[in-house]
């Protein structure tokens, strides 16, 4: 279902225009979207023997069709129901096979053209009944999207009725002949049946999926032949009874539940042998869909976030070896110690005047003595300290001097 609102109104003079009569009411517009019709198309579709057929088809021989072109069941379905951009591409890589190629094949619609060409001289032999749509100058294209799902099935059918009648085609089946893969890969798995009317078929792949097939048979007496011998008409069909996990497991059920022995066999074979294939494939379909969910998320995280600005790598210096770029990094390294020192030696005499000067005070105020005593003691402790400190600050700059020249030397090399 989906809901629409209705557009507010600006208020002017112009009265509000009123709702169409198409079952549109009230402040909420409400579109009822009945998808009963595809699900008709669906399960009509699942009820031909010539779908089966075809997935077969793609089964067997997809390697040979496309190795790029990798459909599930469900698309090829749904490419038959709407004519969507799927079916063009399983169409065109068919035809790609049955030579002469068309050029104008990928061109748009223009496959449509090239499928009736192609299926008209041989229609006779790969089909049954008429030709649904022939080329008719460019009309055939909306013929073929105007027509219905099981007409495009037939027409699928036939095309690869004759894809399958192509040297190649036959190349591929003596190759894997010759292999001994004829009865795993060009035949399908019978799992039995009641023995008159009713057989089971499993058939499938990783990438189509798997499906449980039922074949029925059904004979009924002539009713103009009463007195005389028996002419029997067939009917015969082909269901699909089980696409999915559910639906095996409802179908193996069943049969397991029945009184005839030979269906509750088949019931039990279901549950041992298709159902851990099925499983399987749908939990790796779902890590498929869980990891394509969880990139989905990651680029849009990305695109949210603001973009942000890096700075550029930095270039390598250029390393050199002469005695004018030795020179030059010694008086740079001098120069610097020199600038450190000098900031050293102010700052210690800031903080030997500041001691003085709070001693003298400490000291008038506890003691008091005779300056002629003090001020001798007091110069030559100043004495001592100024020496010791100019001691000390040489033999930082000469550290100093020695230790940037180190390291300059080491960064140099390392570059």
């Amino acid at each position: 279902m989906v809901m629409l609102r209705q557009r507010t109104m600006v208020a002017t003079g112009e009265p509000e225009p009123a709702l169409e009569k198409e079952g549109l009411c009230g402040d909420d517009l409400t579109i009822l979207v009945d998808d009963s019709s595809t699900d008709s198309a669906v399960k009509h579709l699942r009820g031909r023997w010539e779908l089966a057929s075809v997935l077969n088809f793609l089964n067997v021989f997809g390697p040979l069709v496309s190795e790029k072109l990798k459909l599930t069941a469900e698309e090829i379905e749904t490419g038959l129901i709407d004519s969507n951009a799927t079916n063009a591409q399983l169409h065109i890589a068919l035809l790609k096979g049955i030579l002469p190629i068309g050029k104008s094949l990928d061109q748009g619609d223009a496959w449509i053209t090239v499928l009736c060409k192609k299926l008209t001289p041989w229609w006779p032999l790969i089909a049954e009944g008429e030709i649904p749509v022939t080329a008719n100058k460019g009309e055939e294209i909306v013929e073929y999207k105007g027509l219905d799902p099981t007409n495009r099935l037939q027409l699928l059918k036939a095309l690869c009725e004759l894809r399958v009648q192509q040297d190649d085609a036959r190349t591929f089946i003596q190759e894997n002949a010759k292999q001994g893969a004829l009865d795993s890969g060009f035949q399908k798995r019978k799992f039995g049946g009641d023995g008159k009317k009713i057989s089971y078929w499993f058939d499938g792949n990783d990438i189509q999926g798997y499906r449980l097939y039922r074949e029925v048979n059904d004979f009924s007496k002539s009713a103009k032949a009463r007195k005389n011998a028996c002419s029997d008409i067939s009917s015969f069909c082909w269901e699909t009874d089980a696409t999915n996990l559910d639906e095996f497991q409802r179908v193996a059920r069943e049969l397991s539940s029945c009184k005839a022995s030979s269906l509750a066999a088949i019931g039990q074979m279901i549950e041992t042998d298709a159902i851990p294939v099925v499983e399987k494939y749908h939990k790796k379909k779902e890590r498929a869909i869980k990891k394509k969910m969880k990139q989905e998320m990651a680029i849009s995280v990305n695109f949210s976030r603001p973009m942000r600005i890096t700075r550029s790598c930095r270039n390598r210096m250029p390393a050199t070896y002469t005695f004018d770029e030795y020179e030059k990094m010694i008086s740079e390294a001098v120069k610097d110690a020199e600038e450190m020192d000098r900031e050293d030696e102010e700052g210690k005499e800031q903080q030997s005047a500041s001691l003085v000067v709070t001693n003298d005070n400490s000291e008038g105020n506890n003691k008091m003595k005779s300056t002629e005593e003090v001020a001798p003691e007091s110069d030559n402790d100043d004495v001592k300290e100024m020496e010791k400190c100019k001691e000390d600050s040489e033999g930082k700059r000469e550290f100093s001097v020695k230790n940037r020249l180190r390291q300059r030397l080491t960064r140099n090399s390392a570059l």
